[in-house]
């Protein structure tokens, strides 16, 4: 039962920290998503095996979580692409 709060509290603030410093530090954009989804889809495979979850829920979470990530790094990757065009007059 402790999954639920784990995935309702926990990994949003990890989602958008995550997302948040790999785009604006790293500027790798697409690696947050993609590194999000790989690791809750782990404990996707795990977590049943220990508890008795349903796999289908912590996948929809996995893919939640991997879409958001990817919309706050295209917003990120288009603010700097914005500020950081010159302006021709």
């Amino acid at each position: 039962m402790w999954e639920i709060p784990f995935y309702g509290i926990v990994i949003p603030i990890i989602t958008i920290v995550f997302s948040l410093i790999s785009t604006m530090k790293y500027r790798k954009y697409f690696i947050a998503p993609v590194v999000i989804f790989i690791g809750l889809n782990i404990m996707t495979i795990v977590l049943p095996l220990i508890h008795n979850v349903g796999w289908e829920a912590l996948f929809g979470w996995a893919v939640f979580y991997a879409v958001i990530s990817l919309i706050i790094s295209l917003i990120v990757w288009l603010a700097k692409r914005k500020t950081s065009t010159p302006r021709t007059t």
